[in-house]
């Protein structure tokens, strides 16, 4: 068991907030076996979720990621018009198997809570047909 604070139960407690938003499960090895790669499968639409966290409330980061302004910024405009916001990122790394044919690799960030929902509508709209 981990030390209640420690960087595995922080750890432990995301990865358990992050199977329970998606209706899945942690793995018990957080990824580390072969067998059971990946630390959090979801159930809904079997997306294989990796879990990274930064700061704890014993030692907060001492400034604010960008990528964290930036999803503050687009929340306040989103959510102002009724939307959803998501932050959309691009990088050129050609070697990256992620690559798209141009060499691009482009990410998209949503809130946690937006796009576990999201994934359960996509999956019911799908067994619909």
């Amino acid at each position: 068991m981990a030390k209640r604070g420690s960087t595995k139960a922080l750890s432990v407690a995301h990865e358990r907030f992050i199977a329970e938003a998606y209706g899945g499960r942690r793995s018990p090895s957080s990824g580390a076996a072969e067998h059971d790669q990946g630390d959090v499968r979801a159930a809904t639409d079997g997306t294989l979720l990796e879990c990274k966290y930064k700061g704890s409330p014993a030692d907060p980061l001492k400034s604010k990621p960008s990528i964290l302004t930036v999803m503050e910024k687009i929340a306040d405009e989103a959510w102002s018009e009724g939307k959803e916001p998501a932050v959309a990122l691009r990088f050129f790394w050609p070697d990256s198997p992620l690559a798209n044919r141009n060499g691009w690799v482009d990410l998209t960030v949503r809130l946690t809570d937006d796009d576990s929902v999201r994934s359960e509508l996509m999956v019911r709209s799908i067994a619909r047909g």
